[in-house]
């Protein structure tokens, strides 16, 4: 019996391994799957500190900027979703278009961006070796801080990339961030914002936001 059990147990392992192999190649995936999933089951997608955008959040953060015009409120108080789904609605929809998956955590004076990225137009010369081995779209993350710089107006200055768990040299990432945006001369990534606004300040716990003084 032993004999003729072999061949089959050999089979089993050999499926066994390919089941391994092909959960590490789609690791990225389903760890999202399964946070999609677990979101689903809980009611949140997100943690204390990560939003993702979304139309409820965003008539929400409008909501609350709305006071800074109408109410005349000196600040407000956005939660993560809320500041994913401003800065998801206000950036280039060619860029938008790019990030799938999209997931903003707020730190101490920046934000954080995961996402799938479209890989189509990154420069691979500034990747490395990775290069060889891009998928169509690939899971990044990327930090910075978030400022005004004039009315409707802030920029994402992006201070480390990372591209599937790899990180991009620090003094190459303005250069990268350059190439996603089809052009040359820009090295943060502009947001249009609500009228209103004169400073953003991050934290873990929320982003205030700064009403422009009153007349």
């Amino acid at each position: 019996m032993g004999c003729l059990t072999a061949p089959f147990r050999f089979v089993g392992f050999l499926g066994f391994l390919v089941i391994l192999a092909i959960g590490w190649l789609y690791r990225d995936r389903l760890a999202e799957e399964a946070h999609e999933l677990l979101g689903s089951i809980t009611g949140s997608d997100a943690t204390p500190t990560g939003g993702r955008p979304g139309s409820r959040a965003l008539l929400s953060a409008h909501a609350k900027i709305d006071s800074l015009n109408g109410w005349r409120a000196d600040s407000v108080v956005l939660t993560a979703s809320e500041v994913a789904s401003m800065i998801g609605a206000g950036l280039d929809p060619s860029l938008r278009s790019q990030l799938d998956s999209l997931q903003i955590e707020l730190q101490d004076g920046s934000i954080t961006v995961k996402a799938r990225l479209a890989t189509a137009r990154l420069p691979r010369e500034l990747i490395g070796p990775l290069s060889v081995a891009l998928r169509p779209t690939e899971p990044i993350e990327a930090a910075g801080p978030l400022q005004v710089v004039g009315p409707r107006h802030a920029e994402w200055a992006v201070r480390s990339f990372r591209l599937r768990n790899f990180p991009i040299p620090r003094d190459a990432v303005p250069d990268l961030v350059s190439k996603a945006l089809g052009d040359p001369n820009k090295k943060t990534v502009p947001v249009k914002i609500p009228a209103g606004i004169r400073e953003i300040r991050i934290r873990p716990g929320g982003a205030t936001l700064i009403g422009v003084p009153r007349a």
